[in-house]
Order: C-alpha cells, then structure tokens, then sequence
C-alpha cells in the first residue's frame, strides 16, 4: 500500500518508502540514513500539531528503522533517546496509524538493540533483570502506571515476547490493575494477549487469573478472545526444532498448558460457593465446549495421564444446572443456555433425550423474545439445531437398527424412565426400518413446525408471530438440513407433507396483520412454501382487497396490497387484467371527487393509488415481450393514469397545501354544512386533509416510478416529463406541507438524477433550474408564491437534489455555484436571507455530499455568525446553520452534554482546526473585541472555543493564549449569566498550563470582599473549573475556605453563594449553615440541604434554624429521593420521618411534595422508621384518601400512598384488589411497579398448598397479571414474587411465561387441567365490539395500550411441569406428537 506524503518539512523523504540502495545510505563518515533520522525526529517534534507532518514522520521513522534492521546495521547511540521520546510523546495520537507506527518503532529499536547490545546478550536466562541499563529503564517506565494507553501494552508485550525473562516482572500487582481495563474495548485484544503469554509462562499465577477472571471480567470477553488466543497461541519464536527439544526434555506442549489452564477455570467455575453468575457460567462452559480440543490426555502435576473432555456440555456442567438455566427467569440466561445445548462445532455428535427436552421447554416458553437482538440470535441457534439434526441424523440412518418386542409401547416411558427431576427417558424406535435417533429427530422437527405455525394465532402478540414466521422461514428450507451435499435425513423428513390448507390459512391470515414485519415476512414465506393444491376462492379473494381499499385505514390499505401481491403471484398472468381493473377504479373516483370533493372520504381515492404504485413496483409479467409491455405502458399508463394523476392533484391541490394542520373543509363545501356541530366539522376536516394528503402522496410515488423505469426507456414524452418536474417544482417551491414536499422530494431527486444522464434533447436541465432558483433567492426573479415558511419547506431538497445529482464530470460545477450564491449575502433582503441560510443547513448536513461541501464551512461559519445580529427569523436560522455546521466541523455528540464542557472526541487542537479554516483565526478575535455584539452574536465564537484546545507542546502558530484576556474581559463585565459561562467554559478549554498557572494567581489575589456580583459569579465559575485539574486543587480549597472564614459571602447575591457552597459541598469543607440568612435566599437552599444531611453534629443540625424553613425541608427530601437514605447521617433520620409526617399532614400540600415525602417513608419502612412513626403516616393517609377535596390526581401519587396504607395490613380486601387490577392497565411503569410490590407482600405471605380460597385466588389472579406486562422487568419480578407458589426453591423466580401457566392451573384452577376459562380476556371482546360497531372504519389506526398481552394461552403445561420436576405425573403425558 503506497504512503500518503503529506505534511511539512520531510516530505522529501517519500523515497525511503520504495526500494533503496543501502550501499548509498550507510556509506562514508557521516551515513545519509542517520541525517534522514535526525530530520524525521525534529519534524515529528517540531510540528506535532500538524497531523499529516507526525503521520509521515512515524511512518517514516518506521521504515528507517525497518532498513537499519535488515541492514544489520547498529544504532548510534545517541538516538536512543530521542527515538524512544517520540515513541511517548505519539504513542496516545489521536491518528490511530500514529499509534500502530510508535508500536512498530519500538519493536524495531528493541531489536535493534539485542542485537548490539553485549550486556543482553549475556543475560541469565533466569534473572528478571537486564544487565542492561537502557532495557532496565524502559522496563520500569513501562510499568509504571501513569498511562493507560493501548501502545503501552503493546510495547510491553514486544518487550516481554523479546526478553522473556522479564515475564517475571508481571506479577499480581500489575494484573490486578489491569484487569478492569478489560472492559475497555480499546483495550481488551492487547490485555488478553497479555493474560495468555502469562498464562504459559507463569503456572503460578493460575489462581489469579481465573480468581481475576470469574470476577471482574465479562464472560462474553473470555468467549469471543481469551479462549481463541489460548488456542491461537505458540511461544515467541518457536519452530519445530525447539517442539522437537521440547519432547526430548519432555516439556508440556502448548496445547497440553491451555487445555489444563482451561480446566483449571472449569474446575473453580463449578466449584463457587455461593454460584457466580449463571449467564456468565453458561457463556464460559460454550466457549470451552467449541474449543479445538474436545478430548485430551494431559499430564497433572504428578505426572498421571488424565483426560480432559470438552465434547459436550454435559462434561462441563450439572444437569441441574442446565435445568435451572434453561427455565431461568432472565432470557439472557436462557437464550445462553438454549445455545450451550445446541450449538457445538462436531456437529455429528446426536441429541440425547434430555437435550430434546431442553430444546422443546426452551421454543416453547421463549416466542415472545422482545428485544431483537435476542430474536436474532434464537433464529441463529434454531438455524444451528436443524443442521445438527441433519449432520448427526446421516449417519445413523444407514445403520441398521436392533429389534425390539413389537408387543412393548416403545414411544412411551416407562416407570423407570424419568430421572431424578422428572424428566423423561424416550425410548424410541417404533418404526423398524428406521433408527431411533432421526426417528426422535423427525419428531422433533414435527413438533418445532406445529408450534411455529401455532404461534400465528391472532390472538397471540407481535413478539410470537414474527418468532414463529422466522423459524418457519428457518424450518422449511431444506439447505439447513443438508451437510456435505447429503439429503438422506431431509428427503425422510419430508416437512413440506405437513403444509396444508389450515397452515396455508394461517400465514394468509398474517397478511392482515398491524405490524409490517409480520406482514412482509407472511408474504416472502406465501411466495417461497409449496402449500400444495390449495384452491384459493378467486372471486372472494379479490372482493375482501377490493372492500379493505374502501377503507380509510392505512392499514386495511397496506394489507390489501400485500394480498394482492400474492394473488399475482399465484396468478402472474391476471397482473395485466387487476392493474386494468384498478385503473378505472381511480378514474371513477377521481370523476366523483371531482363533482363532490366528500366523497373522497367515503371512496378513497389514495388506497387505489397506493395498489397501483405498488404493483407497478412489482410487475409479475408472464410471457411478455418488452415491447408488449411498452405498448401496455404508453397506452393504459401514460395515456391515461398520468392524466388522472395530474387530475387528482388539482383536485386535493386545495386541502394538502391549506396551512392548518387540524385539516381543511373549502368554503364551497363548508356552506353545503350549515348545523353541523363543531365536533363533526372538526373530524370531517381531519378526515378530508388525511385521504387528500395521502392520495398527493401516491401521486408522488407513482411520478417517481414513470421517471426512475419508463424514462430511461424513451416512451415518455418531452412535455409529459416536463409536466411531473412543473409539479414537483410547484410542491418543493410553493406547498407548506410537510408530508407533501418530503415526498415529492424523492421523485424530484430521481428526475434530476435522470436529466443529468440523459441526452434526449429538448428536456429541460438541472443547471437551469438551479439558475432559476438562485436567481429567485436573490431576489432577481420574482417568484410570488415562493414558499415564506420558517425553515423554507421544500426550497432546500430542492437545490440539494439538484447538486447532489450532478455527474462527476462536473467537477462539483452546481454546488460551487450554489454555495457561493447562497453565502453571497450581499442585497438580499430578510426574507431571502434566510432561505439561503436555509438552504446551506441542508446542504450541510446531507450525507449525500460527503466531503464534497467542505470548502465552504469557513465562508458558511462566518455568514453564521454575522447573521446572528439580525432580527428573530435571520438569528433562527442562522443558529440552525451553526448548529448543522458545529456537528460537521466536530463531530456528533456521543453522549447527552449536560454541562458546557465538551467531550475530548469533539474538540480540536488551534493547529488543527485554524489550519483548515485560517480565516477564521482573525474573525474570531474580531468577533470578541468588536464594539458592535449582541448577546446573540458572541455566544456562537464561545462556542466554537470552547471545542478547541492547546495541545502541550502547541507550536506559536495560531496560539490561543491572545484569546484568554478578552474571554475573562467579557466574562467579567456581561450581565447575562449564559454569556459568562460560556466564556469561562472557553477559557478553561483552550488554555493550556501555563495558562491555568496565571488564571490560578489571578484567582488567589481576587478581591472578592469588593467585587461586583457578576465579575464574583465568573470568578466562582472558574475556580470551579479549575478545580477539575489535580494540581490546583488544594489553592482553589484554600481560597474557598477563606471565603468561607471571612463571612463575605453573606453579602453576596443568592446564584452566587449558591455556587459558592456547591463548590464547598463537592470539596466536603465545613461551614456553619446558620451563617446563611434562609430568608434571603432560594437556590442556596439545596446545597444547604446537602450541608444539613452530611452534618456530623446531629444535635446541633436537629436545633438548626433551617428545618422551620419549608422550602429547605423539601429540597432535603428532593436529595433523598434523588441520592437515597445513605446521604444523610444515620442520626438524623427519625428526626427527618417526623418532619416528614408533619409536612405530609398539610391540608392543601403540593403533589409533587407529597409524593416525593410518601417516596421516602416507603423506603423507610422496614429499615429504621419506628413502629409509632409508621402507625401515624397509616392514620394520615387514611384521613388523607378520604378526604374529598383530595387533590391528588397523579396515579404515582395514589400509588404510593396505597402502598403506606397498607403496610402493616394482615389481610387483603377487594378495594386493594380491584386497585391492582386497575394499575396494570396504566401506563405509567411506576405506579405498575408499586402496585406490584404491594400486591406482592400479601403474596409473599401465601404458602404453597394444593387448594386456594377464593380471596387468595383473587389476589393472586391480579398479581399474576403483571405477567404479561410489557415491560421485562415487571415480569421477570412477578415471576420472583410468585415462584414460590409453583414449586417452593427458596423463591427462585422462573421464567414468566411458564409461570403464568403453572399458576392459573394450580393457583386459580385448583389443579384441573381444562384452563379454557382463562383463554380470553373481556377487554378483548369489548375493543373487537367496539371495531364491529364502528365497521372497521376509523379515521386513525387502534394503538395498542400493552403489546405484549395475548388473549390464549399457549404453551405445553405438563412438558414445563416436568422440566421442574414436578412429582405425581403421568407417564402419558411425555407421548410425542407428530
């Protein structure tokens, strides 16, 4: 790959990168290769901040390194030095090439010097230290910690792979501070490298590293690098003679070290006590179990032959275990279960009958896998089951199988066939002619299709018809059964057998779905799967997609159009005759909407438009010629839809470019409506603006497609292409409605693509166009409808799409001409000057342009900034310009920025940033001294400084020191508060020590006794930014407490001694809160309730004059609430309960006090509040709850005081019952969660018996509903609060689904096995009512309130009783079914 010459000074040194003569370089007195070093290294050093200078300086200094290597060359010994102080000064670059290139150098200068070195070369091979000073040097600043760089692990590893007997160096002290780095993506590789060469050098160590690794490290980590590198790795150097020298002095192989090291982990994994996490467990046990040692005899410590297994999962880990997981209540800890079962690269190696059990308690009880991440992974490991069952099945099924007694049932179990757990012990083989193994596993593959197609049932979630679409897209293809080309088990299997006219009905029914994944996903499986000879009812079937296209729904739209793609998929060859048919429709609704503008609300004009595009998008052409196909075009599309088109748009024109958003009734349609109420008016409008919206919208679409397909082909005429681009014109220049310009944005983006490219003559141009355009923003051509909204509509999609589409040809011709007309703000008026500015946002911000509208950021930044000073509409919209330019020039945010310090990823150094926009180095300057800011145009230069920073050895180019006086000038004498931090948020960024050293003096001789309030509030500002450097911290504490001796705060305006006293409570300095007047303040009050809490004089802190103040109470309750009870000294908290209570007690307290009070005494109770205590807080809410006037509306609110209210209840009643049932219908996940939780502790109390009252069964029945709740959590903590129920295991939640089944069979149906009570919800039937009596109609699609709730029960009741090991089962239970 050749090298990017660039930068200064050495760029004459390009020719060190091809071949080189050396006889040249290395000859005479004074070699020309050492002068070429001694260039690169003053040019690395002397402009460091030129990027492109230090990244070919280190390339360079790499490859002269390279060439005196193989040279064999020494190194004059006075460049030691200053090679290894590049390699330091570079080695945490920004430029990661930098970093790769300071690594390479080192290991080249390395060798280098054990090469020449005589002290190194004889070193004892067991000391850890080198005779040589310089290797003793580098070792202990290398393993110093004062950096945490990746390069300084990759040099440690180059030095200990080189000298490897200064491995001894690394010892429990430096793993121990390296381990947590391993969370650090950046430094996992490097770390693992070397955790692994430890490993095989230092058997000692072994017990911290898996101490180390089992507890501070992710097990996903140990999966996806260590083992791989533990297998990867060979001994620095090694070759067969030294394996060779190895066997003779009879040494471990590495092999033999990692598969011991690896068992070692296992061993102390299983032996923990208590359990380390089960998910990481499972993630550790997978990665052993694809190890590439399945089976190895190694050698212990005494010299005895042992085999290790790694073969399987039932090697590594307990049964139990494995049952635990997979019914665990986490669906991490299943899915990594369901995987360690599965997955296994010796794919020949057979299911036993435990592992199908797990495998079909796993697919049953996890369909409804919200996240989709883990929907992804479940379909990859059910992808890896069919090719295991398919892989381990071939091989068996030539075997020939034994006989067994044909009298004996050989598919059921018999008494001894269950384990200690219940699980059952399949014996099967019922089909003589066929082995057991694929028998079970055709069985398997049965039961896994009837479940998938069973979880299409409408009354199950959106969660478990996409699951089970997915694993039948996955089921029935035959290529996952099929390894190595063979299709024994595949063609015995036969799945396709199964599929009829039921399953066919089941997916169709999927093509009415609300959700557009299950949708596509039916369709692409109606198109792939042989249903056999299904007779579909033709007649029918077009009737219901003609009847769903009467609907103003868009998703009875939607679902028409996929059902007719299907159709025409069976019958390609009525394509043309449906197309026809849809065709007259729109003209007939055209022509009545054109008599009666209503009727398009009751003839929707926009679901036929929507068929039509969409069929045309996807043509099922059967044996037509393409010039049949343009003739079809030319004569029914052109000739006739488009005038329809164009007739339509005039038509809706009216309505989609009215200004109100509500809707539009026309004048001549509202007087016909005389009487009608307000109400109806209203949804009249809404509906007429919403089918006329959407018909503009297809229109779009249907225009886009004739110029991307029918165009190119020339069957298009001049003047009908020339009448889509008038409309597209009219929308981008004249229509205010959003949806409306956005999607003619599209097609007017594919019709300049088009005009670019093409050579028909007579069409009009792009340039043209943009000329135009221009010459209207300039206020040259008067264009009257010109779109005069805030942000200019559709005006800046529409230059970009002209600019975007220019051919490369051009050379950037369009934009060049656009940008500087746009930044050309010279005679243009107000109105033009912000729709240029609008234009520039776009241009901006397209990720279509690239790099390519990088030239203008200077100019476009100045024109930002100077427009600030403008009037309210100019300032809009140049600060969106700004803004847009901002995330250009630094990058986008990668976390929310809560304060006005920048993340180190968005800032750039002065030589960085000035370097590209030199201009702005003056204007910016300018900007900050000029007589004529504004409040306005000074904040956008504080902002660009304060993402620029002085690198510590910045050259005296661009220096930003010149620029720290008049930020602390403007910092002291504004009187706007954001203005004044902003400019100390720009001082602390862009100075560097020398810098911060004077702003410290200036800080320590402050006379803030005698200062005015504003010049004190920028003073505090930068002592508090300061402080976050180390070194200054103790003189910024030492004034502070001077500050707070001398009392001259007391003075001082609230904001300030606010600021003061945050800053205090951050350093934990003391002071006397009583000298604060509290009636003078208001923001003080929350750092004098922080003060208040952390006091260690509880006395004196409880006879504190601020605890009358009730402003300061509630900001002591907002700290708790926000920090916990661990903020306040223990002491004082029953004073603060009783506070509390008294507060609470307030007639007409505000909600948002009452609640946060109510939060704290809930988190009180149990912990330290007194049973008196706890006795009036039952009493007051009582009272409280009671109370008519009560103006508590918040369910949060209520929620927590139901829950003081029923505290210390025994007993449940129905009014708490019918509350809990109410909560799980809100949507507020905290008033669920309480509501839960007071549920819960009456649960709790109810012991596992075979038989339940009916007030028990009411109580658990509304618990149990928090099952299906939307949010996980919720879930997964009512399956822990139930648990115990089910089985008592110490209250060990399982998982939710298979809770939920247990306990509406055991809890609420006393055991019986029909459940068809419980199948249907009443809300159900009343929403379906609902929609029957509305007929399906609705302006607006339903929303649903849970997603996630079902209206059937699904799943295998007695399969999940098993797997928990229920005892009392019936053995026929286990039967099969095919």
């Amino acid at each position: 790959m050749p090298v990017r010459v660039a930068g200064k000074a050495i760029q004459d040194l390009d020719y060190l990168h091809t071949r080189v003569n050396l006889t040249e370089l290395f000859d005479g007195d004074s070699p020309k290769i050492w002068k070429e070093l001694e260039r690169t290294l003053d040019a690395s050093e002397k402009y460091l901040n030129d990027s492109d200078t230090v990244i070919f300086a280190a390339t360079t200094l790499k490859r002269i390194l390279i060439i005196v290597q193989n040279a064999h060359k020494p190194l004059p010994d006075h460049f030691w030095n200053k090679i290894i102080l590049h390699i330091r000064r570079v080695w945490d670059y920004t430029a990661d090439c930098v970093c790769y290139n300071a690594i390479e150098t080192f290991a080249s200068l390395l060798d280098i010097h054990l090469r020449q070195c005589l002290d190194c070369l004889e070193r004892p091979e067991t000391d850890s230290h080198a005779n040589c000073d310089r290797i003793n040097e580098i070792t202990q600043w290398l393993l110093e910690p004062t950096s945490s760089c990746k390069a300084r692990f990759k040099c440690i590893y180059h030095l200990v792979s080189q000298c490897p007997t200064l491995r001894l160096n690394l010892g429990e002290d430096f793993f121990r501070r390296t381990y947590p780095l391993l969370s650090n993506p950046s430094f996992s590789s490097v770390i693992c490298q070397l955790i692994v060469d430890n490993i095989f050098d230092r058997d000692e160590l072994w017990d911290l590293h898996c101490e180390l690794l089992l507890t501070s490290t992710d097990a996903k980590l140990i999966k996806s690098r260590l083992v791989p590198m533990l297998q990867k790795y060979h001994l620095p150097g090694s070759n067969k003679e030294k394996q060779q020298q190895q066997q003779k002095q009879q040494k471990p192989q590495e092999s033999d070290t990692a598969v011991k090291f690896l068992n070692q982990l296992l061993i102390q994994l299983n032996s923990q006590d208590p359990p380390s996490d089960l998910q990481s467990q499972l993630e550790i046990v997978h990665a052993l179990v694809n190890t590439t040692w399945p089976r190895k005899k190694v050698k212990d410590d005494n010299g005895m032959q042992c085999l290790v297994d790694f073969s399987n999962w039932t090697q590594c880990i307990s049964e139990a275990t494995m049952g635990e997981a997979i019914v665990h209540v986490e669906s991490e800890v299943r899915l990594a279960a369901f995987k360690l079962v599965v997955e296994n690269p010796r794919k020949t190696i057979a299911f036993n009958e435990n592992d199908i059990e797990y495998i079909k308690t796993f697919l049953a009880s996890n369909m409804t896998l919200q996240a989709p991440s883990a929907r992804q992974e479940l379909i990859a490991a059910y992808k890896y089951l069919c090719q295991r069952l398919g892989a381990s099945a071939e091989i068996h099924l030539k075997a020939k199988p034994k006989t067994t007694d044909k009298d004996s049932d050989s598919c059921s179990p018999d008494s001894s066939s269950f384990d200690s757990r219940g699980l059952s012990k399949w014996r099967l083989g019922g089909d003589n002619n066929l082995h057991p193994i694929p028998e079970s596993y055709i069985c398997l593959a049965k039961w896994m299709a009837k479940l998938a197609f069973g979880s299409l049932s409408t009354k199950g979630n959106y969660y478990r018809r996409i699951m089970g679409l997915m694993q039948i897209d996955v089921l029935f293809s035959r290529e996952n059964f099929i390894v190595d080309g063979k299709c024994f088990f595949v063609d015995k299997l036969n799945l396709e057998s199964t599929l009829g006219s039921d399953r066919h009905n089941l997916v169709i029914d999927c093509l009415d779905d609300s959700y557009d994944m299950v949708q596509s996903t039916a369709l692409g499986l109606l198109k792939k799967l042989d249903f056999g000879n299904i007779k579909l009812d033709e007649k029918k079937y077009l009737n219901d997609a003609v009847d769903l296209m009467t609907s103003t729904r868009s998703r009875n739209a939607t679902s028409a159009g996929f059902r007719m793609q299907y159709y025409l998929t069976r019958q390609p060859d009525r394509y043309k005759f449906c197309l026809m048919r849809f065709l007259d429709d729109v003209n007939n609704r055209a022509e009545a909407a054109e008599k009666d503008l209503l009727t398009i609300t009751t003839l929707p004009i926009h679901s036929i438009l929507n068929m039509i595009e969409l069929l045309l998008r996807n043509p099922t052409w059967k044996e037509t010629t393409d010039q049949e196909k343009n003739q079809f075009y030319r004569e029914e599309i052109l000739d006739h839809l488009l005038q329809n088109c164009h007739k339509i748009i005039k038509i809706v024109a009216p309505v989609v470019q009215s200004m109100t958003p509500e809707g539009c009734i026309p004048d001549e349609i509202l007087s016909k409506l005389c009487g009608v109420s307000a109400d109806r008016l209203t949804e009249i409008s809404q509906h007429l603006l919403i089918c006329c919206w959407r018909a503009h919208k297809h229109v779009s679409g249907i225009f886009a497609w004739i110029i991307e397909m029918l165009a190119p082909l020339g069957i298009v005429t001049n003047a009908e292409i020339e009448a889509i681009g008038s409309f597209y014109w009219a929308q981008l220049t004249e229509c205010k409605h959003r949806g409306a310009f956005e999607s003619a944005t599209d097609g007017f983006f594919q019709l300049c693509s088009f005009l670019w490219s093409t050579t028909i003559q007579g069409l009009p141009k792009p340039a043209d166009w943009l000329e135009e355009i221009l010459s209207a923003i300039r206020g040259e051509t008067d264009l009257t409808n010109l779109c005069s909204t805030r942000r200019s509509a559709g005006l800046p999609s529409l230059v970009l799409s002209i600019v975007a589409t220019e051919p490369k040809e051009n050379e950037n011709g369009a934009l060049i001409k656009a940008t500087g007309s746009l930044l050309n703000m010279d005679g243009k008026t107000s109105e033009y000057r912000v729709h240029s500015m609008n234009v520039m946002k776009t241009i901006v911000q397209s990720s279509t342009l690239h790099n390519k509208a990088v030239f203008c950021f200077e100019r476009a930044l100045r024109v930002a900034i100077e427009a600030c000073r403008a009037d309210w509409s100019e300032r809009n919209a140049a600060s969106q310009l700004f803004a847009a330019l901002r995330t250009k020039i630094f990058g986008v945010m990668r976390s929310a920025q809560r304060s006005l310090v920048v993340d180190a990823k968005n800032r750039k150094s002065n030589y960085e940033f000035f370097s590209k926009f030199p201009t702005l180095y003056k204007f910016l300057y300018d900007q900050l001294t000029s007589e004529q800011q504004s409040e306005f145009s000074l904040l956008p230069p504080l902002v660009v400084l304060s993402h620029l920073y002085t690198p510590a050895s910045s050259s005296e180019l661009y220096p930003l020191r010149p620029f720290v006086p008049k930020l602390l000038e403007i910092a002291l004498r504004e009187k706007r508060e954001n203005l004044r931090a902003h400019a100390i948020a720009a001082i602390l960024s862009i100075s560097d020590a020398y810098a911060k050293e004077d702003l410290c003096q200036w800080i320590e001789g402050f006379d803030y006794q005698n200062s005015r309030q504003n010049h004190v509030h920028s003073f505090l500002l930068l002592m508090e930014g300061l402080g976050g450097c180390v070194d200054y911290v103790p003189r910024i504490v030492y004034v502070v407490e001077n500050i707070l001796k001398s009392l001259a705060f007391r003075n001082w305006s609230d904001f300030n001694i606010n600021q003061l006293l945050l800053i205090a409570n951050a350093y934990r300095l003391e002071y006397d809160v009583d000298d604060v007047s509290v009636e003078l303040v208001c923001l003080t009050k929350r750092p004098l309730a922080v003060k208040l809490l952390q006091d260690r004089d509880v006395l004196k802190s409880e006879m504190c004059h601020l605890w009358r103040d009730e402003d300061t109470r509630r900001e002591v309750y907002r700290v708790i609430c926000k920090l916990g009870w661990n903020a306040s000294n223990m002491f004082l908290r029953a004073h603060i309960i009783t506070l509390a209570i008294k507060d609470l007690a307030i007639p007409h307290i505000p909600q948002c006090d009452a609640k946060r009070i109510m939060e704290i005494l809930t988190s009180a109770i149990g912990n330290f509040m007194s049973t008196e205590s706890l006795q009036k807080v039952e009493e007051l809410i009582e009272a409280r709850l009671e109370d008519p006037n009560l103006n508590w509306t918040l369910p949060s609110t209520i929620a927590y005081a139901t829950k003081l209210r029923y505290s210390r209840r025994a007993c449940v009643d129905q009014e708490l019952i019918a509350w809990i049932r109410e909560c799980y219908e809100q949507d507020d996940p905290e008033t669920k969660q309480i509501a839960l939780e007071v549920g819960a502790q009456f649960v709790c109390r109810i012991r596992s018996k075979r038989s339940y009252t009916d007030e028990e069964k009411e109580l658990i029945g509304a618990v149990a509903l928090y099952l299906q709740d939307e949010s996980e959590r919720i879930r997964n903590n009512t399956s822990y609060y139930l648990g115990h129920l089910i089985k008592d295991t110490g209250y060990k939640a399982i998982n939710p689904e298979i809770c939920r089944l247990l306990v509406i069979k055991w809890c609420l149906n006393d055991g019986n096995e029909d459940l068809s009570e419980f199948a249907s919800s009443d809300r159900k039937h009343v929403r379906d009512e609902y929609f029957q009596r509305s007929g399906g109609d609705d302006l607006f699609d339903a929303c649903a309130v849970n997603q996630y709730e079902e209206y059937q029960l699904f799943g295998d009741i007695q399969m999940y009783e098993s797997s928990l090991g229920f005892s009392g089962v019936t053995a026929e239970m286990y039967d099969i079914e095919y």
